[in-house]
């Protein structure tokens, strides 16, 4: 039958071996994306290959499709921006040009329906390694809490005083505060402010990933569990999120673990107000 249809013996057998394999290599793609997917909920497919490309039998291209076909793919959300108008002290990062970790940070405020409750989550964002350097859950949105918040960033630093590092904030009452200021002149920080809701998108885009795509799939009923919640998701961020931000698509973690060992050394960043990268 095979030689009338002009197919050899050995033929058909590669054949069928090449059909196996493929199908081994799809169900091999699909249990690393369900892997990945149980950490990161929202994670997109060329991200799962980026976090598992080591194990991925196949090239970036191959397993997109694959994990697109099989459901994996994240409809985004839509979006809209209300504009702010006032004037407050000058936006020093536009176009800045960054060579290492601590030149600027970002900070932003988030809000979670816990249990029927506001709670509000701040982040505090380097800009150059993408990774969360602070974070603070609380109640309410007074300026003490984000005095708090940037107090963590710097303990997590290791350091009372940053001199020469831009903490940049939107127009809101708690970063326009005398308290919040002071706390940036102790620590030897200046200030820099957007003047629209866009000008913010490092930290505004960390916000959006964190909530939808990691706290939208946690328990968090109180203040102390929000907390916890947080804790875990930032963890998964900075370390597990591969991000197009980075070369190679490495996590904040991991980029900074290059530097270390001296890779990537000549690695820059220009700041831009409106960003796309996650």
């Amino acid at each position: 039958m095979l030689a009338w249809q002009g197919i050899s013996r050995q033929g058909a057998h590669q054949a069928i071996r090449r059909m196996h394999r493929s199908q081994d290599d799809v169900a091999t793609a699909i249990e690393l994306a369900e892997q990945v997917r149980r950490e990161h909920p929202r994670m997109g497919c060329r991200d799962i290959y980026y976090a598992r490309r080591a194990k991925m039998p196949r090239g970036r291209d191959w397993a997109e499709a694959i994990l697109r076909q099989a459901g994996f793919a994240v409809k985004a959300p839509s979006r809209s921006f209300t504009d702010s108008a006032g004037e407050c002290c000058s936006n020093l990062i536009e176009g800045r040009v960054l060579t290492g970790p601590d030149q600027v940070w970002q900070t932003d405020i988030t809000h979670v329906n816990s249990e029927g409750r506001w709670r509000y989550v701040s982040f505090i964002v380097d800009v150059y390694s993408r990774e969360i350097v602070g974070y603070h859950c609380s109640p309410t949105l007074r300026a003490s809490e984000q005095v708090r918040c940037l107090a963590k960033a710097l303990r997590a630093r290791g350091k009372a005083r940053i001199p020469g590092l831009i903490v940049h904030t939107d127009r809101g009452r708690q970063y326009t505060s005398v308290e919040f200021k002071r706390a940036l002149e102790k620590a030897g920080i200046r200030q820099s402010m957007a003047h629209y809701a866009w000008q913010n998108a490092y930290c505004e885009r960390v916000n959006r990933t964190i909530k939808e795509g990691y706290l939208a799939f946690e328990e968090h009923s109180c203040i102390k569990t929000l907390q916890r919640a947080v804790t875990r998701s930032v963890r998964k961020y900075n370390t597990g999120k591969p991000h197009r931000g980075l070369p190679a698509r490495l996590s904040p973690k991991e980029f900074i673990r290059a530097q270390a060992d001296g890779a990537y050394g000549d690695y820059t960043v220009k700041i831009f107000s409106k960003l796309i990268s996650t």
